[in-house]
């Protein structure tokens, strides 16, 4: 769908195409690209499938519940796409709570979406891929730094922070 409407919209403006290419933000793109490429090869070669049986295999269960969020944090810091890195995570918490009630699941669920969802503003996620784009060449390294500082943050102090979530819920 956004395909035609792309195409309906340079039928109808008919923009200068060469100034459109030369204008579009070229690291931006070929980062993006590379890392669905990245994460397309963890999964082709089995390595998310590997992670999640080691996750299930992990006998504490506050240990391995605290491992999802971490792990979805560090995928979301690198990985493009918010909707793949959940399409990536949410077996891998399946794995760890193969016999939880919904409730559980859905309390992890949340702290592994919320961490998400703080990460997702990293200049190599598609969210702060667009803030770079848009950034005056000038600003560009100093802003490039302070959403890296911000993403690590967030992932290195959320899935703990989020973990009362899951240990209200008696897990």
């Amino acid at each position: 769908m956004a395909l035609l409407i792309g195409l309906a919209l340079q039928l109808v403006l008919r923009p200068d195409s060469r100034r459109v290419v030369s204008e579009l933000p070229w690291s931006v793109v070929l980062l993006t690209s590379g890392i669905m490429v990245y994460v397309g090869v963890l999964e082709r070669t089995g390595t998310l499938k590997a992670i999640a049986e080691h996750l299930g295999g992990i006998d504490n269960t506050l240990l391995a519940v605290l491992a999802v969020p971490y792990l979805a944090a560090v995928f979301a810091t690198v990985e493009s796409s918010t909707v793949a890195v959940r399409g990536v995570v949410v077996p891998l918490a399946a794995a760890v709570l193969p016999h939880a009630d919904s409730a559980r699941f859905t309390v992890l669920l949340i702290a592994v979406r919320a961490t998400i969802g703080a990460v997702a503003i990293s200049p190599l996620h598609l969210g702060g891929g667009l803030i770079l784009a848009n950034t005056e060449e000038a600003d560009a390294p100093r802003v490039f730094r302070r959403l890296m500082a911000w993403s690590v943050g967030a992932a290195l102090v959320l899935p703990s922070a989020l973990l009362v979530l899951p240990l209200a819920t008696g897990l």
